[in-house]
């Protein structure tokens, strides 16, 4: 089969060179409206950043008299801790006599009396000496006993036991020294 050819040379050339056009327009076209898309998208991402952006700084602002009021909270606390701790420091000492006498008199038989006692302040206790007389060596020893598994004092130290005898009986005369913990 032969084909002959009836369209002239220039006619193909122009048609090719219009479809090259035509490609190239096409092309530009795509370019032009992908670009196009792209900015939208990113003006329309960043419009929603600033968006959120602005809420969130509103937001922020009022969280902020939040934290301002938290922060006023927090020093009305401590200062009324620190006001607190000042008074705890007053009393610590105020009522030392008082609990010391206290507990050292609440075991005390009925037959044992001081004869003096004498004390020396320290931080956190109290160094004792304490002239003790007694009619009774059991109550004495419970006594002593008592002061040294009580907790309330340590380093109980027990000086020369002196007996004498009497019309009552034996009277003990004996001189103590501890620390005294402070409650």
């Amino acid at each position: 089969m032969i084909k002959i050819n009836l369209i002239p040379p220039q006619y193909i050339e122009r048609i090719d060179h219009k479809a090259v056009i035509a490609k190239a327009v096409l092309v530009g076209v795509v370019v032009v409206a992908s670009i196009v898309l792209l900015s939208l998208w990113q003006i329309t991402r960043a419009t929603t950043i600033e968006v959120k952006l602005s809420k969130r700084t509103a937001e922020l602002k009022t969280l902020q008299k939040d934290v301002d009021a938290v922060k006023a909270i927090e020093a009305q606390i401590a200062e009324v801790q620190r006001y607190l701790d000042a008074i705890s420091s007053i009393n610590k000492g105020r009522f030392v006599y008082t609990r010391f006498m206290q507990d050292l008199t609440s075991d005390l038989p009925g037959t044992i009396w001081f004869n003096g006692v004498a004390t020396a302040t320290n931080p956190d206790s109290l160094k004792v000496d304490v002239s003790v007389n007694s009619n009774s060596a059991y109550d004495l020893a419970y006594w002593i006993n008592s002061l040294e598994t009580g907790g309330l004092c340590s380093d109980v130290g027990v000086g020369g036991i002196a007996v004498s005898e009497t019309e009552d009986g034996r009277h003990f005369a004996v001189p103590l020294t501890f620390k005294y913990l402070y409650r």
